[in-house]
């Protein structure tokens, strides 16, 4: 047992019941893990609530293998998505072992309000154990690497915004004029200003390359992707925005209607109601990726397609633009959801 691990006696089976338990059912074994950079805590269950196991193991395929050496490959195991499940996740993979992973939000509602890593892989083994575990959807590897590579991208838009935010700001602080153009010359001119000018426009420079180079990879993968191909004869829909559309939404058939994939993607007003009182709310449970990037094809389509421009036009009319802009991209999703659950090309 590790240091850290506070356990009462009583909570802990003996060695007998331990091999008993295993040898007797070893698949009603049930695991939750709180993962850290440094270790990780497992909890092993049984089907009785009782706490075979639990200890910290360092994050490796030998030490996992260790730790989880008498519980059989076809275990059900739980973690929360973090930033480190996509390792523990190929590591519980290499071992045999099914992973489920667990919405931490949600999780910690249902838990205690006591927060100690072995209470945190107790609580995931129990929820994983009566079927009260929130789980989170994981992508297969494609689409995976589909959503890694549109994402990059979209990071590497942001950085160079941030590194230009950075020269308008010195401009405008020492009362400069300038032009909101990004060529070479007027980039040639701001790096002789000043020096930390210089240092800014050399890693705008550097974006504008490796944005280039993203966008050879994000050209390759589309090209070679049947349904990028199907999202792109929608109008407003390029090779970025294809792949982004299809690297969030991952498999369209776990959404049964298209309303649910447009909540999904926070296209629709949440709701509180409680007695006679029900209002609107601001629906904060959504794939933000997913929001952005439908915002901006939809401003295209309403420019490129008659259908999105009068139905713009005929909602902005009786609530505004705000309304007409969040309508539109909602529509637009919804043909998105028909696009890839028939397959079929976009029909105007």
């Amino acid at each position: 047992m590790g240091k850290k691990d506070i356990v009462k006696k009583d909570d802990i089976m003996r060695k007998d019941d331990i091999m008993k338990s295993v040898f007797l059912d070893p698949a009603n074994l049930y695991v939750g893990i709180d993962l850290h950079k440094k270790y990780y805590t497992g909890t092993i269950m049984n089907s009785a609530g009782k706490i075979v196991c639990r200890d910290n193991f360092p994050p490796t395929l030998r030490g996992a293998g260790t730790f989880f050496n008498f519980v059989p490959p076809s275990t059900k195991m739980a973690i929360e998505a973090c930033s480190l499940w996509r390792g523990a996740y190929k590591l519980l993979i290499k071992l045999g072992y099914h992973v489920v992973l667990a919405h931490p939000a949600k999780t910690r509602a249902i838990s205690g309000t006591k927060k100690t890593d072995p209470v945190d892989s107790r609580d995931l083994a129990d929820l994983l154990r009566v079927g009260y575990l929130p789980q989170v959807y994981i992508p297969d590897e494609d689409m995976y690497i589909l959503k890694c590579a549109a994402r990059h991208k979209a990071d590497l838009v942001r950085i160079r915004q941030m590194l230009q935010c950075k020269i308008k700001s010195y401009l405008d602080r020492e009362g400069i004029f300038y032009k909101n153009s990004w060529s070479k010359e007027n980039l040639a001119i701001l790096r002789s200003l000043h020096p930390h000018v210089a240092h800014y426009v050399e890693g705008v420079e550097t974006m504008n390359r490796l944005i280039k180079d993203s966008l050879k990879e994000i050209r390759a993968l589309a090209h070679n992707t049947y349904l990028a191909g199907i999202l792109q004869t929608a109008p407003g829909i390029a090779e970025f925005s294809s792949l982004m559309i299809l690297g969030e939404v991952s498999d369209v058939k776990r959404f049964e209607t298209r309303k649910n994939l447009v909540s999904y993607g926070g296209l629709c007003p949440g709701i509180y109601q409680s007695g006679d009182k029900c209002y609107p709310v601001k629906n904060r449970a959504c794939n933000t990726w997913l929001k952005w990037i439908m915002y901006v094809c939809s401003r295209r389509a309403t420019r490129m397609d008659t259908k999105y421009t009068k139905h713009y036009e005929r909602v902005k009319k009786r609530k505004g633009k705000k309304v007409a802009k969040r309508s539109t991209a909602r529509k637009m999703l919804e043909d998105v959801w028909c696009m890839l659950t028939y397959e079929h090309p976009y029909i105007p």
